[in-house]
């Protein structure tokens, strides 16, 4: 068998069972653990299990335990002890698995889930471990957690692809990772059992590519994925919480009708709150569709929940990280994605259902958002601000800061050199750059390169207020870092309307960033149209840039890196 990390490669001189046969038990005082997930218990008190996320959680003092577990040979399982992570590679028939777990006694927590999909691997058997030592051991069930969360899902529950890299990488069992998906995290990060009911390519009234297997509605009774016979006892998980995100498959591929999509969900929610009297649902949208699909997904949630008029539901938007691991496999969210994902579910959940007792984890959450922000910049502003938190502080380097103009270099970070901290955020105005001052403290770059004001513009802000609050913000970055090469860009064209009054502010942000020995670049010979917009090769929406547009800019820039 393939050992990984913390899997004892050595098996300490124990003979133990492979393929078709079964271990005896060494004498030693009873074992007891929780199961993880739903489950049908065999006739020798072991777990049938398909979900992702499932498998088993104990607390041990041995040095080693012996865990079987029957697998078809395609099967991956992911096995955490203490807070050290690995993944174990299964192989065909009954085997027993030797994990290491406690070098000097103490008591471990060990959690073994299944990492793949049952699509891809089918369902497995996992029974209780056994210790093959002879001294006073114990393996005993962990204390019981007081909340319990259902997960109702498709592959973005199940942590489908979580584990790659790129948006490009290949489909392989070992790279889907529901421990690292936003539900687990989300789970425990407020101490509470889950169970994720999740199939990639599921939806709600149909499935991607129109796949005839069961919708998910169908499968909040079953204890097994796609098993109509394998009936689950309610009673034995009774959730506080129940999270749907479905949708992105019903609309991915195949038009379902809106009032097909519509009464679906209805359907679909009014199953959970019979199943679940008491429980708060949260239905959730997002983070891989937009436009008219991404509209039609929240479009039938509203309607839904306006339909069954239910005061315990309530709704959240999901987006993706701008930053760090944004991206996975076949265009999943990615690791930093999850991440955002799940903070961003919390934080829900203490609004929603009074948890709070969980740490957020970014600091700069207490910065607010200016005023002038309008409502859907004021959650991307906090946002932000939790992905810019995660970011690697610079030891040199490239920071820029701004708006949605400067943010956006997020997805063209590869033609600037060097390491970059991008801690622009969209919607922002000046006196957004300068209560977000602290969130770089921690940075030392080597230049600093500054854009910012047309959404100042766009709030009503007169020209004195512009140039007073560009003024404090180069102020307040040069006191930041003295050291650094600060370079004040002006505001790129807009409308011909704003022509005159951004060549005016430009003139003047010359003076101010003179004033502070700053560099001054005037991107405008490049950007501007003959009349004085802005050029339409370079833009789509008179506002923001293309691909091209980074291009140019990167080329302007060049000289200062």
């Amino acid at each position: 068998m393939r050992l990984r990390n913390n899997i004892g490669a050595s098996l300490l001189g124990l003979a133990f069972c492979l393929a078709g046969c079964r271990a005896e038990a060494p004498a030693q005082a009873d074992v007891s653990v929780q199961p993880l997930g739903r489950y049908v218990e065999t006739d020798a008190s072991e777990y049938l299990m398909g979900w992702p996320g499932s498998g088993i959680t104990f607390e041990t003092n041995a040095q080693t335990v012996l865990v079987p577990i029957e697998d078809d040979g395609r099967g991956v399982m992911d096995v955490r002890v203490g807070s050290t992570d690995s993944v174990l590679d299964l192989e065909v028939g009954r085997n027993i698995y030797p994990i290491s777990v406690s070098d000097d006694g103490t008591v471990q927590s060990v959690r073994i889930t299944r990492r793949s999909e049952f699509y891809d691997t089918g369902t497995f058997t996992i029974a209780p471990p056994v210790a093959p030592e002879t001294t006073d051991l114990s393996i005993t069930k962990p204390a019981a957690r007081d909340r319990q969360i259902l997960f109702l899902g498709d592959s973005i529950t199940a942590g489908f692809g979580v584990a790659g890299d790129t948006r490009d990488c290949p489909n392989k069992p070992t790279l889907h990772a529901p421990a690292q998906s936003y539900a687990m995290l989300a789970a425990d990060g407020l101490n509470a059992d889950y169970q994720l009911i999740a199939i990639s390519g599921r939806g709600v009234v149909h499935n991607w590519d129109a796949n005839p297997a069961p919708v998910m509605p169908a499968q909040i009774d079953f204890a097994l994925p796609d098993n109509t016979a394998s009936s689950w006892d309610h009673a034995q998980f009774a959730p506080d919480v129940v999270v749907t995100l479905l949708g992105t498959n019903d609309w991915s591929v195949i038009d379902p009708g809106q009032d097909k999509f519509r009464t679906g969900y209805r359907d679909m929610l009014a199953k959970l709150r019979e199943r679940f009297d008491g429980a708060h649902i949260v239905t959730v949208s997002g983070p891989l569709l937009g436009g008219e699909k991404g509209a039609a997904i929240r479009d039938g949630i509203d309607w839904a929940m306006a339909d069954i008029k239910d005061a315990n539901i309530s709704t959240l938007d999901l987006q993706l990280s701008s930053t760090g691991q944004k991206w996975s496999c076949n265009s999943h969210p990615g690791r930093t994605s999850m991440k955002v994902m799940a903070t961003e579910l919390m934080s829900h959940m203490e609004r929603e259902v009074g948890w709070d007792d969980w740490t957020p984890p970014a600091p700069t959450l207490r910065i607010a958002p200016p005023e002038a922000m309008p409502a859907p910049g004021k959650v991307h502003f906090r946002r932000r601000l939790n992905e810019i938190a995660e970011q690697p502080k610079l030891d040199g380097g490239t920071l820029l800061v701004g708006d949605s103009i400067t943010e956006a270099w997020l997805w063209h970070s590869d033609l600037l050199p060097g390491s970059v901290a991008n801690h622009a955020v969209g919607w922002d105005v000046l006196s957004g750059g300068i209560s977000r001052l602290p969130t770089s403290a921690a940075d030392a770059p080597d230049r600093i390169f500054v854009m910012m004001g047309t959404n100042d513009i766009s709030a009503g802000r007169t020209d004195a207020q512009i140039r007073a609050d560009f003024d404090a913000y180069l102020t307040g970055l040069k006191a930041q870092h003295p050291k650094a090469q600060l370079i004040a860009q002006s505001i790129l064209p807009r409308e011909l309307s704003l022509a005159a009054r951004i060549n005016g502010l430009n003139t003047e942000y010359a003076k101010i960033a003179a004033k502070h020995g700053a560099t001054f670049v005037d991107l405008t010979p490049i950007f501007a149209a003959p009349d004085g917009t802005l050029r339409e090769d370079v833009t789509e929406d008179d506002l923001h840039l293309t691909e091209k547009g980074y291009a140019l800019w990167a080329d302007a820039i060049a000289p200062y890196f």
